[in-house]
């Protein structure tokens, strides 16, 4: 379990996050995982580095952070990311058309 992020056991990854300035010191004080590496950025912003096992529950982690947190590396990662993200984003465009078919239909 050295190398999970939370319980998964999978192929170890090296994962580089920028957190956004406004939100680097909050996420900077916590301990995330005992690989954590953190670098501040000139711009206030603060790059992570873990070593975790699968990509599964840090992308969860990731995710729990919307656009305050960039994936860096690796880009399997971003590509996981992406699609997820493109899921939601059909969903809620689709929630958002039928709401407006409905409120059209019923006035």
């Amino acid at each position: 379990m050295r190398h999970s992020f939370k319980v998964m056991h999978d192929e170890v990854h090296t994962v580089k996050v920028r957190i956004s300035p406004g939100w680097a010191r909050w996420v900077g004080e916590k301990i995330w995982h005992e690989s954590q590496k953190a670098k501040k950025n000139g711009d206030g912003s603060l790059d992570l580095t873990f070593r975790v096992a699968g990509l599964d529950e840090i992308k969860r982690w990731v995710l729990s952070f919307g656009p305050e947190a960039q994936v860096l590396e690796p880009k399997k990662l971003k590509e996981m990311l992406l699609k997820d993200l493109r899921k939601c984003v059909h969903l809620y465009t689709l929630l958002t058309i039928q709401s407006k078919s409905f409120i059209e239909s019923s006035a």
